[in-house]
């Protein structure tokens, strides 16, 4: 009977959950397609082209190159499809797909509302990021299932639990090192207490590590002569612009910034909600801060007081030693962002997602408990969801406004039209082009022009951004007339497909 009770009462969590999966699959158009994400998706079509395995990521800031797993796996999305807008759709699912499963599986591991993880899927920079077809957003599902795992195997003590989280925990970290932070701490406390489990498993582990191996061997080499030349004078450096050690440091306290979103849209484009329903919403979406501060405390203060009452780590409960190992986490955290001064942006956050939203969900747990209710976390929910819906909605109807970013569809329609044409370079008005010609070179190599009307040359072709030719924040094509005058802000753009191995001109991106 309590196992059907039990049931019944996750039913509407999982349908609350699979509507805040919706907004991840809603017009992938809308999407940004900047600068990194065109460059990893030219590296993946040339490895199938040469039928290989990527063998690296892209270079981070420090100079280091992070590792192959993202180009691999869109090595075999690019083997379902070419088409940029069904990638969007299938990275989407993919990821929140994941981190939904991921969330749900740690709330059943320690007993927490599993509604909340809908109210974590749903906010606005989660929704994005999980979109977009970047590489380091990987670091959420991967390490929000990684420390699912870890959660599961304190619970249960499961063999393939254990082997789940030791390899995405060894991976996720590779994806880029931000996710140091949530591998150092499970390692440490799998090391710490369960060296006899891991010693039982070695030979699935060893097996584990040796495909782990094969799928990043050439990277491994690369980047340990990167980190003996570099790793020195980049921890001396810092972050590029970056600001004082201490006030990164507090890295740990703010990773409302990934979870929050208030300012989300602002950052992209005009609101167009009433202004008392914007303000309520962002208010509603920034309680994440308080609750993620009041679950680090009482995280810290349970984990002391059983200690001094029993006197051991054995005594804790499963919860208690998962956020007894999600805090070291945040010490990880703040360690390595103080040390390297990494700016508290949100995408600064994807490695440590998880123990942020772990905080967060033990204080609605506990507030549960002590009689007020879900109301905290409820208003969260709703903040997001307002947010997040309301941005989707004006940036389909206007685009990005600011900056003024070209959408991935208006950019594909651009690169479908080119393919009538012979003409190897055009004129553009629009800066991000100027600035990056791999955002619409990569849509060229995934779009080649289709086979029946031959192409003509034309030698006064303009991709143009201008308000009275592409208005709503897109993109045009346009064939200048013969005694037209080009725009005085125009610029010679290479418009054929990415080459291989093509690394951006000294000083761009």
């Amino acid at each position: 009977m309590e196992t059907s009770r039990a049931a019944n009462s996750r039913l509407p969590a999982l349908g609350l959950v699979l509507l805040a999966l919706v907004p991840v699959a809603l017009w992938p158009g809308d999407v940004s397609w900047l600068i990194d994400e065109s460059r990893i998706l030219a590296t993946a079509w040339h490895a199938n082209h040469d039928g290989q395995l990527a063998d690296g990521g892209l270079y981070g800031n420090f100079g280091i190159r992070y590792g192959p797993l993202p180009t691999q796996i869109y090595q075999l999305l690019l083997l379902l499809t070419h088409d940029p807008l069904a990638l969007v759709v299938l990275r989407g699912l993919l990821c929140a797909g994941v981190t939904a499963a991921a969330l749900l599986w740690l709330a059943r591991s320690l007993a927490l509302p599993a509604w909340f993880a809908a109210a974590l899927l749903i906010s606005p920079h989660v929704v994005a990021y999980h979109r977009i077809l970047w590489d380091a957003s990987f670091a959420m599902p991967l390490g929000a299932l990684a420390f699912a795992a870890f959660a599961d195997f304190l619970r249960t003590q499961r063999a393939g639990s254990l082997r789940l989280c030791v390899g995405l925990s060894a991976v996720v970290p590779l994806i880029h090192p931000q996710a140091l932070a949530l591998a150092m701490p499970i390692f440490a406390w799998l090391g710490w207490r369960h060296r006899a489990a891991l010693w039982s498993d070695r030979r699935a582990l060893a097996v584990l590590g040796a495909a782990l191996f094969a799928l990043h061997a050439v990277y491994f080499i690369q980047v340990a002569g990167q980190l003996f030349a570099r790793f020195s004078g980049s921890v001396e450096k810092g972050y590029p612009g970056g600001g004082s050690r201490a006030l990164s440091a507090l890295a740990p306290l703010l990773g409302g910034r990934l979870l929050c979103g208030a300012d989300y849209l602002e950052s992209l484009a005009r609101p167009t909600l009433p202004p008392a329903v914007q303000a309520a919403a962002q208010w509603s979406a920034r309680l994440i801060y308080p609750l993620i501060w009041l679950g680090i405390a009482l995280s810290a203060w349970r984990a002391v007081r059983a200690f001094r009452e029993r006197g051991s780590v054995e005594s804790l409960s499963v919860r208690d030693r998962v956020a007894g190992v999600a805090l070291a986490g945040l010490l990880c955290q703040a360690l390595l962002a103080g040390v390297m001064r990494i700016p508290a942006l949100p995408q600064y956050f994807f490695g440590t997602f998880v123990l942020h939203a772990v905080m967060a969900w033990l204080a609605v747990g506990a507030l549960s408990r002590w009689r007020i209710g879900t109301l905290p976390g409820a208003l969260y929910t709703a903040g997001g969801a307002v947010l997040t819906v309301s941005a989707m909605l004006v940036i389909h109807a206007r685009g990005f406004e600011r900056p003024r970013w070209p959408t991935l569809g208006s950019s594909i329609a651009v690169a479908r039209e080119l393919n009538a044409f012979t003409d190897t370079t055009a004129l553009t008005d629009v800066a991000l082009f100027q600035k990056h010609a791999q955002i619409l070179r990569t849509l060229r190599l995934l779009l080649p022009p289709e086979p029946g009307e031959p192409p003509r040359a034309s030698g006064r072709l303009l991709v143009t951004g201008s308000d009275t030719a592409a208005p709503n924040g897109k993109v045009r094509l346009v064939e200048r007339p013969p005694d037209a005058v080009p725009p005085m802000n125009s610029q010679p753009l290479d418009i054929t497909p990415l080459p291989k191995n093509w690394v951006p001109e000294p000083g761009a991106w």
